[in-house]
Order: C-alpha cells, then structure tokens, then sequence
C-alpha cells in the first residue's frame, strides 16, 4: 500500500501544567508568558517518497519454528542482545548524505548518525537500545520466533527542529511539524528524530527561567536586598530550567521508544517483513503504543499500563465515539485525518486487552499475517476473516467482553 498517514498527539497529562510554569515565570520576570509547548505526536509510517531516496534492505524472512498455539515451546528468560554487524557501505552513503557535521554512533543494535551533543546522543542510544531490548522481551514472552536483524538499524537524530525538517523534504517526505519529533519510514528502513528538548516552547521557557536567575543574581549585590527570599526565587527559577529540559526529555523519549518499536519488530520478524503495509494497522499502532511509557529501568517501560491513552480511551467511551469494531479492523482508513484521533486510543485498548487476555492468540495471528505474501493487498473481507480466525467471531458478545475487560483497567 502507498497510502500516506498522519498520528495524533501523544496527550502526556503532565503537559497541562507547563503554561502555568511558563506565566510563573514570565510574571516575575515582567515578560509576556511563553506559549505552551506543543504536544508530541508520533510520526508517519510513510512508504511513500522520492523513489531515489537511500534505501536499504528489507529484513529477511525467517521461517518460523513457532509451535502452534496447542504446542508449549521452552522459554528462556534471557533476552538475546547479541550485537550485529553494521553495514558499512549504508553508513557511509548516509553520513556523506546528511553532511560533515554528522558523526557516527554505533552501539550493540544501531548506527546512529547525529549532529547533537555527545551527552545527549548517549542519552538517546540508551532509550534506543531499552526499547531493543523490551521488544525481543516482548515477542518471546509470546513464544515468537523473533530473530536479530541482519545489520544495525539506522537511524538519523538531529539536535534542531530546522535541519530536521529540511532533511525529511530532501527526502521526499514533506516537512514535519515541531509536535512530530520523530518517525520511521519503512521503504527507506530509517527512523530519525530530533532532540525535542529544543522544540521552540521548551526553549523558550529555559531562556526565561535563566534570565530571571541572572535578574535575581543582581539583586543579591543591592544594598537591603533580602537574601534569602531570592534565593527561594532562584531556587524556583532553576527548578522550573530543570523541569523544561526534564519534561522534554521525556516526551522525547515516548515519541522514540514509539517510532524505534516500529523499526524494530519489523527487523525482528513479528511483522510481516515483505510489506509493511500488509501489517492491519491498529497491530502496528498499537502494539508500538504498549512501548510509550517512558522507561524506568533496563528496558523501555514494555508491560507498564500506558496510562494516558487509557484516558484518551476512556473519554471516548464516555462520549460513545468509539468506531463499531468489525468497521475499524477491516480497513486502514480510519487512521486519515478525521478519525485519527480515535483509532489511536482505540488500537491501543485493542491491542492491550488482547495481549493481557489472549496472548498465545496474539502470536499465532502475527504468524498468520506473516504468511501474506509480498503482494498482498487488504480487503475488509480478508481483514475481518483473519482476524476472526485467530480471535472468534466479533458480535456483540466478543465486543462487549472485551469494553467490560476495560473497564476494570486502572
């Protein structure tokens, strides 16, 4: 398929405090507040573009040696993080590509090309790498025969919106939004970001808050100045700079480990990977929407309850705008622009309870989709008979299970 998508935001809640922060500020400072910063989105799965973009190749077939769904497979409870080879010839063109001030980052999984700080870019190959590990986790939790990919993955990480955006227009991409710090384009097999703790909002806010440190500094060498409620100031101002750079990084981070689980759970082989798009669409959505919540520790936060698009969910069911099921899994044309908002939320919910209550379903179907051939072009029949096959008949019962089910999510 070549049809061309769009994402919706990633609501992060904590968001809603930061014009506050920013009019905290900018009151004491005597400025206008700064706007709120924009909320992230993710980005676009797009396969479309210049045709003479640099591409690479696709990941390999493997036949699978998954049992069927009545069999037991041993597992282990060691994660694979063998490292792979990198293609050299794919980094060299690329690097040319992006120009002289792009350096090259390899770790055990990636080739990271970047023109950022090396603090941040060490930063990011972490993220990248938590999230490698949480999906080779989370396709043999399921009994899937995943494999590592043939070469490191590639991935551009820009330090400014600007060149970002300019790099994805010489790509025959479009131009990308500073809400949109990240996307994965699966004809090229490339992801590329850019450090949002620059989008222009966030900066904005550090700016005030450091110029409002430097007024206060002043003020401490004023005869009769009371020290120590500008200190207290201070203090605030430098939280407030913290927070920004904070807050950033972790919207950053949601936005990766989103984009990076696309990448590579195609490299590994849980989708399909002669067509992308012959992946259904709210799998691909939603099982990168279980690896959002930012990571805590080793792995990216894979099995954590991604809590804000259970509040987007859950204000669907409440304004009873959820799309009829059998209508939503039959087609990719719920993500286009009018009802995007919905299917991200409700591929989420989807994707959750099916791995929480049908999980051996989950991996048996990936193998059904995995089967499609490299020309396979979707249907609503084909769609609904597939999914039916793994997961029973949707009617009124299957989805009223599955809306109770929610329910008791918390």
């Amino acid at each position: 398929m070549s049809e061309r998508f769009r994402r919706p935001a990633i609501r992060l809640g904590r968001l809603a405090v930061l014009p506050l922060l920013a009019l905290l500020i900018s009151t004491a400072s005597g400025d206008e507040p700064a706007a709120p910063p924009e909320k992230p989105t993710t980005g676009q799965a797009d396969g479309s573009g210049d045709k003479s973009a640099t591409k690479t190749s696709r990941p390999t077939r493997k036949e699978s040696k998954t049992p069927s769904s009545s069999g037991s497979k041993p597992r282990s409870n060691k994660v694979d993080m063998s490292p792979v080879p990198p293609n050299k010839k794919a980094e060299k063109k690329d690097l040319k590509r992006l120009g002289e001030k792009f350096k090259l980052r390899q770790t055990a999984h990636y080739s990271i090309l970047y023109d950022t700080s090396e603090e941040d870019v060490k930063l990011f190959a972490a993220a990248i790498e938590r999230t490698y590990r949480s999906c080779m986790n989370y396709t043999q939790r399921l009994g899937f025969d995943a494999h590592p990919p043939k070469h490191k993955l590639l991935i551009y990480y820009f330090e400014e919106h600007g060149d970002y955006s300019k790099f994805s227009v010489k790509l025959g991409k479009g131009q990308r939004e500073q809400s949109n710090p990240g996307v994965f384009f699966p004809d090229m097999n490339r992801s590329m970001f850019y450090n949002f703790r620059n989008q222009e909002s966030y900066r904005q806010l550090r700016e005030q808050a450091e110029q409002r440190i430097a007024q206060l500094r002043e003020q401490l060498n004023q005869p009769g100045s009371n020290r120590r409620q500008i200190a207290q100031e201070i203090a605030q101002a430098r939280r407030l700079a913290n927070f920004s750079n904070v807050q950033g990084g972790d919207q950053n981070e949601a936005t990766i480990q989103h984009e990076v689980a696309h990448q590579v759970l195609w490299n590994i082989g849980f989708h399909n990977p002669d067509n992308f798009f012959a992946n259904p669409r709210w799998l691909a959505e939603g099982t990168a929407m279980l690896f959002e919540p930012v990571s805590t520790g080793k792995s990216a936060n894979f099995g954590a309850l991604n809590k804000e698009r259970l509040k987007e969910f859950q204000e669907l069911v409440r304004q009873n705008q959820l799309i009829p099921l059998r209508d939503f899994i039959s087609t990719h044309g719920y993500f286009g622009p009018q009802t995007i908002g919905i299917a991200y939320p409700q591929s989420w919910a989807l994707t959750h309870y099916l791995n929480r209550m049908k999980k051996d379903k989950v991996r048996e179907y990936a193998e059904l989709i995995n089967k499609r051939p490299k020309d396979f072009e979707t249907t609503p029949e084909k769609e609904i008979a597939d999914f039916e096959k793994v997961f029973g008949k949707v009617d009124d019962k299957w989805v009223q299970s599955w809306l109770n089910w929610m329910k008791t999510v918390r």
